[in-house]
């Protein structure tokens, strides 16, 4: 997984948050983020890499997302990797 890649990924992973009520609230809970900067921050890498953690802290709402999406279970964890500056995979 490249960088595109796992930035393409978390955009995908927030839109799939924003758009669950209960994933939402749960993460205005866990980490302080609303909708608001959810939508301003999209495209930072903070913000991709805090929705990222969230889904990964647990299983269900990280199944709930690849349930949801074409990715594998171990794709989200390597994209937070990836924008977390670590190794790229070949895919």
């Amino acid at each position: 997984m490249n960088k595109d890649a796992a930035e393409t990924l978390a955009i995908r992973a927030i839109a799939h948050i924003a758009g669950d009520d209960e994933l939402l609230q749960g993460l205005i809970a866990q980490t302080g983020m609303g909708l608001d900067d959810l939508k301003a921050g999209i495209g930072s890498n903070e913000v991709q890499l805090g929705a990222l953690e969230f889904l990964l802290s647990h299983e269900p709402f990280l199944m709930r997302f690849i349930e949801d999406s074409d990715y594998a279970p171990e794709d989200p964890a390597r994209a937070q990797i990836v924008l977390s500056g670590g190794p790229i995979w070949q895919d």
